[in-house]
Parts: structure tokens; C-alpha cells; sequence
């Protein structure tokens, strides 16, 4: 990671939040006021993309992004496509524009590694821009997050999100945008992290935006369905700043954004929330077109008071049945307007949520925000309809409207110096009035904060850098920062009122961790600072340079793995072996109920119907009793067909007791109900005390393909082996595969083939397949060499061959990538949705 000199400015945090800009500028998505609207005046009525008299375009340049745009100091900013036209080259890139001829400036083209996304989805997120630095901050798809100055595009700083914290990239392609305020840069993902955070959940990292440095790390309920893109949008409410945003966890949320405590939260749905809220005084309105929590209709609009702390349970107004998932709804003289997903407008009261009007049908398919200027609505739909509405007391009624061919409207149109600046995965169009002046109406005065001088008592205590990854021999310094209860920063703790502690090896002195040289295998290290009563924390990953050996001994895993935690459980190779000879359906259980335990604690496991979560039928369906004759109606059906099995653990000391009984499902007829199975088991006293493995087991919800890593993002030239095993399930066998400086070598179960990989979805991007057979209930040993030859290639060779046979003296796959990846942590990539992995004997070690 690239890093500038530390700075924290002092001044910026005590200045207080400022959440609407006097310069020309539109540096977030959301723009300055964090609603999509503009003070510009004098923009076009019409406009004709072919161009020519009469046509307002000012400029069309040939760039085509699916975000945003963003301006700053007459320069427009951008994600894009590099080299689409040439697969065997296509990355993401960051552009940037001359804001008045479209002519490009530089750009700052990165790999994309290592993700699921495909290359049509590319340049999802925003560019955000920060006037106080100059720089521009991009998270492109597969999690690479870069400072690049706005200038120059020189990288400032940059980091791996997924490699370091377990961003998750997924198919979809959706990517948060980064959102600055004041010294942090804060940006968020569905993050499968290391620890406490190795279970998944939608979480923010705001870090130093000077230097890259972790502040705070947050996060909203645990295993969220889905992915999001909801960009967050900062107000005053109540006196306190906040930070609003829908959550892949199906909520509506406020953070204070200084230091990411959690204020408030409203749970809409059970799945993600795309829509970027709109903050109206102290409301938030917010609208999702997924499956409701309190009903059985799809979609719902519904206003907060965002002034409640904790869980607001009831909101001012809610409307269900709208399917209003992509477009942000906004605001026009005290109207609410927001547009459906089939691309029909709506106006409502803003105090009621009840319609005013009729709507007016714009496309078929609505992903855009709305730009709202110059008393105009601007409004894209996805098919290349573009409109420019008038609204009115009854809605809006359209003035204009284009079309253009083999291109489409996801980004967000802008407004700056008196033009509109309007994306397409085609283009970009500047559009305005000839010889137009640039006017903009006043903006609105800003809603201040609370004065920081009304309360000066510490209530939080933060502790900078939140995270860390580091190496033995290395020192870090740690900074404690005192805020008030409304997240505004009061001073730095000094340090004869700092008490220190450790959880782990190292030292702390005078404010700086060091880990000594001697430190031989890998650690986590929680730090403690406490300031009178109040405490806050952080924690250290440390990982030594290469080698490493791994036996998995006792069932341990790496507390310093990311990504590994919960999708994989260190399991008894031994016994799995002895009970699939002797009782097999002891074997399935082991597996099941010893994951259950390792990952949700040793409480004991109650397994039925009674709540969504169908815990009963989950067991079932693993055990593959959920379907047919076979399956068990009663719970003396049950007993009988589990009961054998549950009783081989409890003998083998697995389980200390298992306990059967009924509940009553309600029938639906008045006073009738029907008992159904319940099974209760009790965690015995049996350790891993066999051959201790890595299992990557096909029930883990929406983690039966993954991937997690090991060490430093900046390794290179290594060589990673491992022995692996598979289970056959269904006549089905799984993908097995490890990860070495961003590359994957894939041992392939259905196609029986090895595959080099970087980018999953692009594989003519880079990819080599070579025919191998191979079968389950059989170890195997993979060995993966990566490498950089001098003129910057990457040299990739794997080989394969069961364990104990002699090592073959070819490789059995090589490849070299041209554009190479350089440097990457070691990792392992499994899909284990058709059956169990197992991993044993991992060695990552320097090539010779």
C-alpha cells in the first residue's frame, strides 16, 4: 500500500459539519446537499445527442461509465472500461475529464482480480472528490480501493479491501460508493472479515483520507441476504450529524459518521436496499421493491423520524405495494416524487405518503437518480429514454424526451456551471445553452450541528489506527481521540491519561505497539485504551514474512485468515472416516451439527419449523431426508431414522445428550394444530483430537463459494501447496482451488479440469484449461507457483497428484498473463455447493 505522510487536521474537525458546498462543484453522487439537487440555473429545456445547431450538446465524449459522475475544479471524474474492445486487456479505470471540452485528462487504469463480476458491470460505484486534498477517491469491483490525485492521477495511497478486510465481490456487481467527510474517507461492502468480524454483515470503514489508515469499522446486522449500492448521505438532525443509508441487511440506518456508532435502525426487508435515502428535516425517507418484514406485499416507501435512538418500531408513514428499489426519491417544493422500477412517476404528499396526480409512465426500467434544477426534473431510464419534466401541484408533465440507440442510462445525471453533465455506458454528454452564462440561484443555508462547546464531555473513545496488519519487527503508533455523545471530536487523550492494555503478544509504550522480531507464527492482538471509564479498541493482525507451514492440529484455524472464519470448520478427519465406514449418516451429522456448534456457539441446538429460519427442514435437506418417502412426518419417524445415528455421537462423545419432542403447527383451520418434530442436542466433551482439517462445508448460506486469504497483500513470487479431498454427493463433485498473488488455480469437479484464472466471468482476459481426471474420497496435493518476470508478466505453473504418489517433475498447467498481477496475499478458493471440501498439510513458501 502506497502511503502520504500522516496528517490529521485538527482544524477540519473542529469547524463542525458543513454539508452544503459555495463552490461550484458536485464531488459525491448525491451532489452538495446529498439529495441530487442543484442551485444552477439557466440549463437547457431540450437537447438532440446527434449534436449540431440548435442540438445544446456542448461536447459528447467517447466514455461510457454505469456510475455517476463527479466535478471538481472544472474537471469531471469517472469510472470506466479500459480496453473493452480487447478482452485479453480489459481493466476498470478511472477517468478524467476536461469539464469544458470533454477532452480526457489522464487516466488510471487497475486490474480487476479475483471477482465475480462481470465486465459489463464494470465502473458500478461513483468517483467521490474531496475539495480540501484535491484527490478522488475509487472502489472498483473486485475491491480495490485507490487516493489518486485529482490533478495528476498519481495513486496516493491504495488497498486490497477483499485481500485486508473480505470485501465481498459478487456476480451482481453492485459496489458502494466512497463518501468523504472531514479527515475520513468512509466506504462500505458486505465484508467477510477475521475475529469478531468473520461472520458476513454489511459494514463501513472510514478511513484517514491523507494516508489510508483505518479510523473506525462498523457494521449492521449479520449475514444480510445481499449485496447493495446505497450511496449514504450526511445531515443534521436533530442537532446531530448523521450518516443515513440502506443496508444489504434489508434497514434503514443512521451512524454518526466521525465515529460510526450506530444511532438508529429500521428494518424494512429481508433483503438489500438499493435506494439512496432522502433526508427531509428530521425525516428520512427511504423505498426498497422487495418482500416487506410486516407484510406480504412486495415494496414499500416509509418516513423515519430519524430523531429516535435504537430501533424505530413505528414509522410517521409507510405505503407498501410501491416497488420503488433503484431511483431516490426527491423532493420539489414540498412534494415527494420517486419512480417505480418500471419507470413510472409518482407524486406524493410528503406528510402522508398518499398520491397527488396521476403518474407519468417514462420507459420501462428506472435505475438513475433523478437530477432536479433550474425548476426541471432530468430523468433517465435505463432502455436510453432520457426526459426533461416541468413539475407542478399535480406531478410533473414531460417537455422533452430523447432516445438514444445502444446505450443505456444507469448513472445519475449532474449540473455545474450552468450545463448538465449526463452519463451513459456509451458516453458522456455536457449539455447547455449556447454563449450560456453560468448563474445559480443562492443555495440553501446549511443545517448546522450543535456547537461543539455544549458539551465537552468525552463519551466515546477512539482508537486510530482501527486495524492493522503487520509484521514481526514492526512498530505501530496508535492514537486516541476523545468525541462528545453527539460524535464530535473534542481533543486527543493525552497520554498520562491513556491506560494501555494488550490481548496478545507485543508491547505497548508511550501510544506504539511493536511486535518483536522473534514472533514466529501469526497473531491477533486486541488493544484496549481506556480514559476514565470509558474504553475503545482496536485490533492487529500479525502475520510473518514467508515460510509457513499449516497441519490444522486440534481443528485450529488462523485467527488472522480473512474470509476463512465460519465458511470453514476445523474438523476430525479421523472420525469423519471411521463413522462414514461404520454409520454414514453419522458421518453427515458430525459435519452438520459440529459446524452448527463451532460457528454459533456451544449453547445447545434446537432444531424445528417453528420460525423462517426452518431449521428442521435445513437438516433434513442436508441429510437429504427433506423430500420424498423418505422424508420423517413425525417425530416417531424421526427418532427412528436419526436416532441411530444421534446415539453413534453421543457415544463418540461429540454430543453429551440429544432429546426429541414435539411443537404445534397451527393448521389454519380454527383450533386445530398438527405436532411436529423437534430435536435438541446437547454439545459433548470431544475436542478435535484426530487428524485435524480444514472442511469447507455446502451449508453454509451464501458461502458455499468463496474465497479468503492468508497474509500480506504484497507478497509475491511464492509458491502455495496444499493436500485436498472431496466428497461425492448427488454424483456431484465440488471446485477446489488455492490463490497466489491474485491468481486461481481451480481443480475443477464437474468439467474435470484444471483452470489458471484471475477474474472469473472474464476468462479471455486470462485463463488456461488443461483436461484432469480426478475423483472424490481420494487426497490430493495442489502445488501453485506464482512469479513476475522482469518485464512485469506474471509466470504461473500448477501441478496436481494424489498424496503419497511421488511428486510428477512437469507441471501439469502454465501460463503467463501479460498484464500481470504483481503481488497478492496467498488464499483458497472453494465451491463446495455439491459437496464438502477438505484441506490439510498447507505450505506457502519464497520461491528459490
Amino acid at each position: 500500500m502506497k502511503q502520504s505522510m500522516l496528517v490529521w487536521s485538527t482544524l477540519s474537525l473542529l469547524l463542525g459539519a458543513s454539508l452544503a458546498h459555495a463552490e461550484p462543484n458536485w464531488t459525491y453522487c448525491r451532489g452538495p446537499s446529498f439529495n441530487s439537487t442543484s442551485v444552477e440555473t439557466n440549463l437547457p429545456d431540450e437537447w438532440d445527442p446527434k449534436g449540431g445547431e440548435g442540438s445544446n450538446l456542448v461536447w459528447r465524449a467517447e466514455v461510457g461509465s454505469r456510475s455517476t459522475p463527479v466535478l471538481m475544479n472544472d474537471r469531471v471524474y469517472l469510472l470506466s472500461t479500459d480496453n473493452a474492445e480487447e478482452p485479453t486487456k480489459t481493466r476498470e479505470k478511472v477517468v478524467c475529464l476536461n469539464a469544458d471540452t470533454g477532452e480526457v485528462v489522464w487516466e488510471y487504469a487497475f486490474n480487476v482480480y479475483l471477482s465475480d463480476v462481470p465486465v459489463e458491470r464494470l465502473g458500478w460505484a461513483s468517483v467521490t472528490a474531496d475539495l480540501e486534498t484535491g484527490n478522488v477517491y475509487a472502489q472498483g469491483v473486485c475491491g480495490y480501493f485507490c487516493c489518486l490525485s485529482g490533478e495528476t492521477g498519481e495513486v496516493i495511497w491504495d488497498r486490497s479491501l477483499h485481500e485486508e478486510f473480505g470485501l465481498l465481490s459478487t456476480y451482481g456487481g453492485r459496489t458502494n460508493t466512497p463518501i468523504v467527510h472531514e479527515n475520513n474517507v468512509i466506504v462500505s461492502a458486505v465484508i467477510i472479515g477475521w475475529g469478531a468480524m468473520a461472520k458476513p454483515a454489511h459494514r463501513f470503514i472510514a478511513f484517514d483520507k491523507t494516508n489510508g489508515q483505518p479510523v473506525w469499522f462498523e457494521g449492521t446486522r449479520l449475514l444480510p441476504y445481499d449485496t447493495t449500492y446505497s450511496a449514504p448521505v450526511l445531515a443534521v438532525i436533530g442537532g446531530e450529524l448523521q450518516m443515513v443509508f440502506a443496508s444489504g441487511d434489508g434497514g434503514v440506518h443512521g451512524f454518526q459518521p466521525r465515529t460510526g456508532k450506530k444511532l438508529w435502525s429500521y428494518d424494512m426487508s429481508g433483503h438489500g436496499i438499493n435506494v439512496s435515502p432522502l433526508v427531509v428535516g428530521d425525516r428520512v425517507i427511504c423505498s426498497h421493491s422487495e418482500e416487506n418484514v410486516d407484510s406480504t406485499e412486495m415494496g414499500a416507501i416509509v418516513c423515519l423520524d430519524a430523531t429516535q435512538r435504537g430501533v424505530i418500531e413505528k414509522p410517521i408513514w409507510k405505503t407498501n405495494g410501491m416497488f420503488v428499489g433503484r431511483c431516490a426519491p426527491a423532493l420539489i417544493d414540498g412534494r415527494l416524487y420517486v419512480v417505480d422500477d418500471r419507470a413510472k412517476m409518482h407524486c406524493l404528499n410528503i406528510d402522508t405518503g398518499e398520491a397527488i396526480g396521476e403518474e407519468v409512465r417514462l420507459g420501462t426500467m428506472m435505475r438513475a437518480d433523478m437530477l432536479v434544477a433550474d425548476g426541471k426534473i432530468y430523468a433517465n431510464e435505463v432502455n436510453g429514454r432520457g426526459y426533461i419534466l416541468k413539475p407542478n401541484a399535480e406531478g410533473a408533465e414531460i417537455i422533452h424526451r430523447i432516445r438514444l440507440r445502444d446505450e443505456e442510462f444507469h448513472g445519475s445525471p449532474i449540473a455545474h456551471n450552468s450545463r448538465v453533465y449526463i452519463p451513459t455506458t456509451g458516453a458522456m454528454y455536457c449539455i447547455g445553452k449556447p454563449d450560456a452564462a453560468a448563474t445559480s440561484a443562492e443555495a440553501p443555508a446549511a443545517i448546522q450541528e450543535a456547537p461543539r462547546a455544549d458539551d465537552m464531555e468525552p463519551a466515546h473513545v477512539q482508537l486510530v489506527p482501527v486495524e492493522s496488519l503487520l509484521r514481526p519487527g514492526t512498530r505501530q503508533e496508535m492514537h486516541v481521540r476523545l468525541y462528545n455523545a453527539k460524535g464530535q471530536y473534542i481533543r486527543n487523550a493525552s497520554p498520562d491519561e491513556i491506560e494501555f492494555s494488550l490481548q496478545g503478544p507485543g508491547s505497548i509504550e508511550g501510544g506504539k505497539y511493536t511486535i518483536e522480531h522473534g514472533q514466529s507464527s501469526e497473531a491477533a492482538v486486541l488493544v484496549t485504551a481506556k480514559v476514565g471509564e470509558l474504553t475503545g479498541g482496536a485490533r492487529i493482525r500479525v502475520v510473518p514474512d514467508l515460510d509457513w507451514a499449516y497441519g490444522f492440529d486440534g481443528g485450529k484455524i488462523p485467527d488472522t485468515w480473512v474470509g476463512v472464519q465460519y465458511r470453514h470448520v476445523g474438523m476430525d478427519f479421523d472420525l469423519i472416516t471411521k463413522l462414514r465406514e461404520s454409520n454414514p449418516m453419522a458421518a453427515d451429522l458430525y459435519i452438520y451439527l459440529h459446524t452448527d456448534f463451532t460457528n454459533f456457539g456451544p449453547a445447545p441446538k434446537v432444531y424445528d419449523n417453528s420460525n423462517p429460519k426452518q431449521a428442521w427442514t435445513g437438516l433434513l435437506r442436508f441429510l437429504r431426508l427433506a423430500d420424498g418417502a423418505d422424508k420423517p412426518k413425525t417425530v416417531e419417524e424421526a427418532q427412528a431414522k436419526l436416532g441411530p445415528s444421534l446415539q453413534v455421537l453421543v457415544d463418540e462423545k461429540v454430543l453429551s445428550s440429544v432429546d426429541w419432542s414435539t411443537w404445534d403447527r397451527e393448521t389454519g383451520e380454527e383450533g386445530k394444530t398438527v405436532p411436529e418434530p423437534r430435536l435438541t442436542v446437547v454439545k459433548g466433551e470431544r475436542q478435535v483430537d484426530g487428524n485435524g482439517v480444514l472442511c469447507k462445508i455446502q451449508t453454509i448460506p451464501l458461502g458455499t463459494r468463496s474465497q479468503g486469504w492468508m497474509g500480506h497483500p504484497d507478497f509475491h513470487d511464492y509458491t502455495i501447496q496444499t493436500d485436498v479431498y472431496a466428497m461425492n454427493r448427488d454424483n456431484k463433485l465440488p471446485d477446489i482451488g488455492v490463490v497466489a498473488q491474485r491468481y486461481t488455480l481451480d481443480m475443477m469437479g464437474a468439467s474435470q479440469q484444471l483452470q489458471l484464472r484471475t477474474w472469473t466471468p472474464q476468462l479471455n482476459r486470462f485463463s488456461v484449461e488443461v483436461p484432469f481426471n480426478w475423483e472424490a474420497d481420494t487426497w490430493y496435493t495442489m502445488k501453485f507457483e506464482a512469479s513476475t518476470s522482469a518485464d512485469g508478466r506474471a509466470v504461473l505453473k500448477g501441478k496436481v497428484w494424489k498424496r503419497g504418489e511421488e511428486e510428477p517433475a512437469d507441471w501439469t498447467i502454465t501460463g503467463e498473463d501479460e498484464l500481470g498481477n504483481v503481488q497478492g496475499s496467498p488464499g483458497l478458493f472453494g465451491n463446495a455447493k455439491d459437496a464438502e471440501i477438505f484441506y490439510d498439510n498447507l505450505t506457502v513458501k519464497s520461491n528459490e
